[in-house]
């Protein structure tokens, strides 16, 4: 029997994009069955009917809600269920079909909790989103929108078990997501990935990054713009990461790779 592989994308006016990165994806592979899943905040006619015509899941009911309590919410909608894979996915990432299937085959031989791939800011020139992260401390965040310099990841791009994910693409299952109530939806925006991975770590749970397969990851980083109000959101939700999770370490610096 196949396995239902939920695809869960928020749409805050990037049908555009969303049309461009998912028109291509297969509904079904011989092992999976792909469902494309999208909460639109914006209440998009032009998105609604591409879903329909797609036969994609679409849903919205007006309502403007963070990151994580949108992907909670589809998780909820969806009904999904504990043998099933639920990946919360940004709408500006692009993943090849075969790169899709192969990497669900791999999650299930890893045996992960939480699982995450190679993401390429930009393929041409091989630039990654570099997975070797620690979970920062609260200097860490003014450093890197001031200066755009993370002293908290690293340049270890072999690494296999990170202390976090970037919530651009992650892939659970069901369980565990459940068992960590979803993301926390006390952040609107930012830091969701980074609290989730850490109360994971704290459970027990098991993060994986695999790099044998890549998407490619088309980001604007608004929140590194000074006084923008992506900024504020940012410094928000890091002073709600440290406090909620009593981690007051001023500055993480990454470990060297031997």
């Amino acid at each position: 029997m196949k396995k239902n592989v939920y695809i869960s994308i928020v749409s805050h006016g990037h049908t555009d994009i969303i049309k461009e990165n998912f028109s291509h994806t297969k509904s079904s592979f011989e092992d999976f069955d792909i469902n494309i899943s999208i909460i639109d905040n914006l209440s998009c006619e032009e998105l609604k009917n591409f879903c329909e015509d797609r036969s994609f899941f679409y849903f919205s009911d007006g309502k403007q809600r963070g990151y994580g309590e949108n992907h909670n919410k589809l998780f909820s909608l969806l009904n999904v269920k504990d043998d099933d894979i639920y990946i919360v996915c940004n709408p500006d990432i692009y993943i090849k079909n075969d790169q899709l299937e192969g990497m669900l085959k791999a999650f299930l031989e890893v045996d992960a909790d939480i699982y995450n791939i190679k993401s390429y800011l930009d393929k041409k020139s091989e630039f990654i989103d570099f997975p070797d992260r620690y979970f920062p401390g609260i200097l860490n965040f003014f450093i890197s929108i001031v200066t755009g310099k993370r002293l908290h990841y690293g340049k270890n791009e072999d690494v296999k078990e990170p202390e976090w994910m970037s919530g651009g693409f992650m892939v659970f299952k069901p369980l565990s997501f459940k068992k960590l109530g979803g993301f926390d939806e006390d952040y609107f925006m930012y830091c969701e990935d980074i609290d989730i991975c850490f109360r994971a770590k704290r459970a027990g749970m098991k993060l994986r990054y695999d790099n044998r397969f890549y998407n490619e990851h088309n980001s604007s980083m608004h929140s590194r713009k000074l006084f923008s109000k992506s900024m504020f959101w940012h410094l928000n939700s890091a002073f709600k990461y440290v406090f909620k999770n009593r981690f007051f370490k001023p500055v993480v610096i990454a470990k060297k790779v031997r």
